[in-house]
């Protein structure tokens, strides 16, 4: 299922308008999606490494490990909190595909968002900056034997302030197709929404898009953001024959004796009785000559294995993927054989501090947008909430800084008596000096460095 397909075949077609997604950005991201998926595009691959996605993982904990997202407004930031928790479930998924757009909608009392995948919307316009300021975003579900297709358009007009949406339905009885166009009531779920609604006054788009804010090698004029692996795609490939040469090594060169069936008892044509289970592997029986010698029909098979060479080949192209991918060294590759001189280290966790930060700033710019959209849809649908409220993004820096090893410089320059406690227990808890003043018992012991009673 092509979504850039379906949309483009009703979209652009009628508006006469070029596709604002390149051919090569559409079979890009699904080739993320397939790495993602199922860690590897080849076919002669039993079993894969899946080392697409543990890519994601690694990039998606450097980015939310010690993140902290909270809205100044109660009401608000209990809609942002569902969201946050949803996202970071699905974090992995949109750092693979270069981005995931934020949609939010009403249900109820509550402001609920939809989580869409780069390869489930089409950018259908951009604003000077390069960010998608209208879109149109796919829905799709079964139902007694056909596949309903909703195409939800939202485009926004900058001169005018005025934000529309437009709901569009359509019924196939195949699934790669899009099919005729249907009534949004024949639809289950859907009959509530309207065809057109256009809302005034209104300063930005109502969702917001996230992207994975790296060069885009795959189209240099794209705005899109590309996958955290997108130029590791090819190392891939080479990572996983390099391990099949690994496996075969073992597998190829596994001890086992040559024996002649003549030494096993028969019972007519056949050996009276099999093996042993343990040793059916060990015994490879084979024709030899009856008069041969003892030792020439009892031969064991035990070659040097040569996994030494092959496992170091393995963990430098590992090695280039970390680099590719903006990883410091270790990370999916064996730490034990990372050069550990201070600066290599250094350099090797600014290369991942750097790009974990740009992406960070990328996500914090899109919650922003996004608190707009629910600060608007709060005041349309009458919802508790206060004007201006603001956004604080926490993200930490173990990435670059080793805090366990901060805390405790910390807590022996306290116990030293050069620091005061309530800063290390600001830094402790991320809180500021007077709440850790709270946090303090009422007699604070300090020890005097002279060795005096303080």
């Amino acid at each position: 299922m092509n979504v850039f397909r379906f949309i483009g075949s009703i979209l652009f077609k009628k508006q006469k308008n070029t596709q604002t997604v390149s051919s090569e950005m559409q079979t890009a991201i699904e080739t993320w999606l397939d790495l993602y998926s199922y860690g590897t595009l080849s076919t002669d691959t039993v079993s894969s490494l899946r080392l697409p996605s543990s890519v994601a993982s690694e990039v998606s904990r450097l980015v939310l490990a010690e993140s902290k997202v909270q809205v100044s407004d109660e009401n608000l930031n209990k809609h942002m909190q569902i969201f946050w928790n949803h996202f970071c479930d699905q974090a992995q998924l949109a750092l693979a595909l270069g981005g995931m757009a934020f949609k939010p909608y009403v249900s109820g009392d509550k402001i609920a968002v939809d989580l869409v995948r780069a390869d489930r919307y089409v950018p259908t316009s951009f604003d000077s900056t390069g960010a998608v300021i209208s879109a149109v975003f796919m829905e799709r579900k079964a139902e007694n034997d056909r596949y309903y297709t909703r195409l939800e358009s939202h485009s926004f007009d900058s001169s005018t302030h005025t934000y529309t949406v437009e709901n569009k339905a359509y019924c196939s009885f195949l699934e790669e197709y899009l099919g005729k166009q249907c009534s949004l009531a024949d639809v289950t779920g859907w009959e509530q929404l309207k065809d057109v609604q256009s809302i005034a006054n209104v300063q930005k788009p109502l969702f917001a898009v996230f992207k994975v804010s790296t060069a885009n090698h795959t189209d240099l004029d794209s705005p899109l953001g590309t996958s955290v692996y997108a130029d590791a795609c090819e190392l891939f490939s080479q990572a996983e024959r390099q391990w099949q040469r690994l496996m075969w090594e073992f597998e190829g060169t596994e001890l086992a004796i040559d024996a002649s069936s003549a030494l096993f008892p028969r019972k007519g044509k056949k050996l009276a009785e099999k093996l042993p289970r343990a040793f059916r592997r060990l015994f490879r029986m084979h024709d030899f000559d009856p008069q041969a010698k003892l030792t020439d029909m009892l031969q064991v098979f035990s070659p040097a294995i040569r996994d030494t060479n092959i496992y170091n080949g393995f963990n430098r192209i590992l090695q280039r993927i970390e680099f590719s991918c903006g990883l410091a060294y270790g990370t999916i590759s064996d730490p034990q054989v990372v050069e550990k001189t201070a600066e290599e280290i250094k350099t090797s966790k600014q290369r991942s501090y750097i790009q974990t930060s740009r992406i960070q700033q990328s996500l914090q710019n899109a919650l922003e947008q996004l608190l707009y959209a629910m600060e608007v849809y709060s005041s349309l649908y009458d919802l508790p909430y206060s004007e201006n409220a603001e956004l604080t993004c926490s993200w930490g820096d173990s990435v670059l800084e080793d805090t366990e090893k901060i805390f405790q410089q910390q807590l022996q320059l306290a116990q030293a008596g050069y620091l005061k406690p309530e800063l290390l227990l600001s830094y402790y808890f991320g809180c500021t000096e007077e709440e850790a003043k709270k946090m303090m018992p009422t007699q604070p012991i300090y020890k005097d460095p002279f060795g005096g009673d303080g």
